[in-house]
């Protein structure tokens, strides 16, 4: 069953506060840094695949394979994401100096890939919907990346307006019309005080709505859904997606069939 979790601005590490050992969601993981100060974090990946993405800040990546890099970013709001991905059996450190924000995502992996830093100049960003659900998409990891199961990107509301419309699903495997891909969603607003939006999650079986505040997070094992936000406002949300097949297919509600 999807929940719906307000994760804490503690200042640290939070290490997979949603995880297939605590919740429906059977490949992710998520996890959440906020702080200031100087801070280094060492994490072996074993059979996993990560990919932290910058919110805000200033953060050092690097891997025992020789690779850093250097990630900032104003705000989720402003500019492209910044992110890296980082594969399997392999150690990794992230040095923190001064205030920053940031999310990571994991799940079990399988083959031979090579950690990457994606750039904001690397990002495809794409323009998608009409009328009043129209909103920016920046593909992070879309399903061409070299990776084992995690796709992931960014999508920032035009303010006022709806997304994921049409109401659409991705939990049967049913190839080419549907692929089977859980997701989650880890949300922010602006004005953040008085930001809120709206999220429906629903199938044959289940029919759950639930408000969304900056800092929520979203898991969302099966089910139509869509997301709507309030006028004056800027939405953004982090989403990643897994299956077992990193091919990957949404299936529209036929009742919205009309509106495509």
């Amino acid at each position: 069953m999807a929940l719906r979790i307000s994760v804490l601005k503690k200042n640290g590490f939070q290490k997979k506060i949603v995880s297939p050992k605590n919740s429906d969601l059977k490949f992710l993981s998520f996890s959440y840094y906020s702080g200031s100060g100087k801070r280094i974090i060492e994490e072996y990946t074993e059979n996993e695949e990560w990919l932290w993405v910058l919110l805000s800040g200033r953060m050092k990546m690097s891997t025992a394979s020789g690779s850093f890099q250097f990630m900032e970013r104003k705000n989720v709001f402003e500019g492209k994401p910044v992110s890296f991905y980082i594969p399997p059996k392999l150690h990794y450190t992230v040095e923190i100096e001064t205030e920053a924000e940031a999310v990571a995502v994991s799940t079990s992996a399988e083959g031979n890939f090579n950690p990457v830093f994606i750039s904001p100049d690397s990002i495809k960003t794409t323009r998608a919907g009409k009328l009043n659900y129209q909103r920016t998409i920046f593909n992070i990891l879309p399903q061409e990346f070299p990776a084992s199961k995690i796709i992931a990107g960014e999508t920032i509301h035009d303010t006022g307006h709806w997304s994921c419309f049409l109401p659409h699903k991705h939990d049967q495997d049913n190839m080419p019309e549907e692929s089977k891909h859980e997701e989650l969603y880890f949300f922010k607003c602006e004005p953040e005080k008085t930001g809120f939006g709206m999220i429906r999650i629903y199938d044959e079986t289940q029919d759950i709505s639930f408000p969304i505040l900056t800092n929520d997070l979203i898991t969302i094992p099966r089910g139509y859904h869509s997301v709507g936000l309030i006028p004056e406002h800027k939405l953004y949300y982090f989403w990643a997606l897994a299956g077992e097949k990193r091919q990957f297919q949404r299936h529209t509600h036929p009742d919205y069939l009309k509106y495509e």
